[in-house]
Formats: C-alpha cells, sequence, structure tokens
C-alpha cells in the first residue's frame, strides 16, 4: 500500500514559502512512487488506499469540495497526518475584527477544527505552535503531535569564501510586506554603512521601488537557481534575517532562513528560540537589529578562517535538514 500526498491549496494560486514547501514534498512523494491529491484528482480519495496521507493545509481555509474528499481519505488511510501551516489567526484575533475579518476568523477556526477532526496525527512547523494550538482551542479533538519545519534543498556545494580584500554585499532576500518583516532594519544599518558595504535586495514585490528608495541598496529579482551564482559575483559574504522577536515569530520557521542554509550563505538573525534549537545557542551571527554598531563589529572582526568554521557549521546544518530526511520523519509517525 503506498503513501499519499493531499495538496489542499491551488498551487497556482499561492506563492513563496508555501508554494515551495508543498512542491517540494510534492516531488519526493512523487519519487516515491506515492498519490498526489491535488486540485484536479481531490475525488480520486474515494478510490485510493493508503498506508500515510499526509496533509498540506492551506494558510487560511479548506474548499468545499475538502470535506468530503478529506473524509473519504481518512476512511481509507491507516493514517492521516495534517500539517498547520500556521496560527496568527490565533495570536492576534483582534486584527480580524472587521465583517470580512470576522469571516476569515471562524472559516480558519472551522477548518482547522475538521483538519483535527480526521487526523490521526498532526504536525507544525515546531512544537512550540502545536501547544499554543492545542492551549487556544481546547474543545478540539486531542492529537498527538510533533514539528515538521520546512527544509532545505539544492544545496550549493563548495562555496568559495567571499574576497574579504574588496568591499563585501550583505543580503536581504523576499518580501517586504509582510508586517513583521522588520526589512527597515536592513535599509537603517544600509544607510549607516553605505560606505562600508554594498547592500542587495532580491524580492519579488511589485512595490519594491516604493518602499525601497535608497539609491546605495540594488533592488532586483533573480530566480531561486540563479542566487548562488548572483551571491558569488556580487562579493556576498552575509544576509540578514530581520523578523524581530514576538510571540508568533518565535514559534514558526520562515522558509528564508532553510534558503539561506541552502545558499551556504552566513545570516545575521534575532535569537528566535527555533533557530537557536537548529543552529545552536553558540550560532556567532545572533544578534539584535536595535544594535547596528554592534553587528558592524561582530562582521568586521570576522576573518576567514572564522568564516570558514561558519560555513561548515551551515553546511552541516543544511545536509541535517533537506526534504528528503523530512519525509523519513513523516513515515515514522
Amino acid at each position: 500500500m503506498r503513501n499519499s500526498l493531499y495538496v489542499v491549496p491551488d498551487v497556482a494560486k499561492v506563492s513563496g514559502g508555501p508554494k515551495t514547501r508543498i512542491s517540494l514534498f510534492k516531488n519526493i512523494f512523487e519519487k516515491e512512487g506515492n498519490f498526489i491529491f491535488n486540485k484536479k484528482n481531490k475525488h480520486n480519495t474515494l478510490f485510493r488506499k493508503s498506508e500515510i496521507a499526509y496533509v498540506e493545509s492551506a494558510t487560511n481555509r479548506i474548499a468545499l469540495i475538502d470535506i468530503p474528499c478529506l473524509f473519504f481519505l481518512r476512511l481509507r488511510s491507516k493514517k492521516t497526518i495534517v500539517f498547520i501551516r500556521d496560527i496568527y489567526i490565533e495570536l492576534f484575533p483582534e486584527e480580524y475584527n472587521t465583517f470580512r475579518g470576522k469571516i476569515t476568523y471562524f472559516s480558519n477556526k472551522l477548518s482547522n477544527f475538521y483538519l483535527t477532526l480526521i487526523s490521526t496525527s498532526m504536525v507544525f512547523p515546531t512544537v512550540e505552535m502545536g501547544e499554543v494550538f492545542f492551549q487556544k482551542n481546547k474543545f478540539f479533538p486531542k492529537r498527538p503531535f510533533t514539528d515538521l519545519p520546512p527544509g532545505t534543498h539544492d544545496i550549493t556545494q563548495n562555496r568559495k569564501l567571499p574576497n574579504f580584500s574588496e568591499k563585501l554585499g550583505i543580503l536581504y532576500l523576499g518580501s517586504l510586506g509582510y508586517t513583521n518583516s522588520g526589512y527597515q532594519n536592513f535599509i537603517d544599518f544600509a544607510e549607516m554603512y553605505k560606505n562600508e558595504y554594498n547592500f542587495y535586495i532580491l524580492s519579488g514585490d511589485k512595490d519594491l521601488k516604493e518602499k525601497v528608495t535608497a539609491g546605495h541598496i540594488q533592488l532586483g529579482k533573480v530566480p531561486r537557481k540563479n542566487i548562488p551564482q548572483f551571491i558569488a559575483e556580487n562579493n556576498i559574504a552575509f544576509a540578514f534575517h530581520t523578523r524581530p522577536r514576538n510571540i508568533y515569530d518565535d514559534i514558526t520557521f520562515p522558509i528564508k532562513m532553510f534558503d539561506f542554509l541552502s545558499f551556504q550563505l552566513p545570516f545575521f538573525s534575532e535569537e528566535h528560540n527555533p533557530a537557536k534549537r537548529l543552529l545552536g545557542n553558540d550560532y556567532p551571527l545572533f544578534a539584535s537589529f536595535e544594535n547596528n554598531e554592534e553587528i558592524h563589529r561582530k562582521i568586521k572582526s570576522i576573518n576567514p578562517q572564522e568564516y570558514q568554521e561558519i560555513l561548515n557549521l551551515i553546511k552541516e546544518t543544511a545536509l541535517n535538514n533537506t526534504y528528503d530526511k523530512r519525509y523519513k520523519k513523516l513515515l515514522e509517525q
């Protein structure tokens, strides 16, 4: 009996982290000869038996078609493992006080209840998120749960050291649209040290030029597969992961962090609990973005040998956190 992947959202309508995660899990499930239930063939859950059925949920709600299809998926599977992507709505309910917001709120609640109901176990980006999920939803059925973070993929091999005798580049990667992206910290640092480093923002945001008007920051959009080459050509030595500490970002894993690991690019970050668990308490680039002078001092103090040691740590971490390993963890549930 094969395993199966059930994809709740329409992949053509999602982007960024969710699209990446779903696509990579889909590739692994297909490589292993498993079934994929998506927009075109969800009704086939009525006819297919599965050993393990893994459900990648949407960010907000399930669709009407998912209700019977997920029921039959559970009925014809020995195990049904549901992934809950985030619990933003649980932590910030005050942001859903408008009429439309309340519809989103209750749709999300009902969807998560149903996903919990049809599951035999559940996974979240972090264990802490699972704990908060069930604390906030005491009337939900109780299910065992564990973590299943994003993973690394297409890991850059044998990355060369940047040229420390030339001006180093610093990168911000990804959208600026998330409320707590912290991108202003990158812009502030770039303003303070525009004569010391070259600064780059790679983002698909359509309003990027409106948000970033500083001429000393180079803006662009590069396909993911070309980013390692972009890093090498522009002597980029570090990236900034600028999300601040808060009750949400301390219990989740942004895919951006795993991109930096995949690109073998050392990155500065606040001491988020998941990041400390991933990289270790002694990761040398944990820093506060409220102290730009300290970040500048850290960059200047790192010599090529120390940089290579950081690269070794990042490579080991990347190899231990691939999507293939995430798939194997699923099979152990």
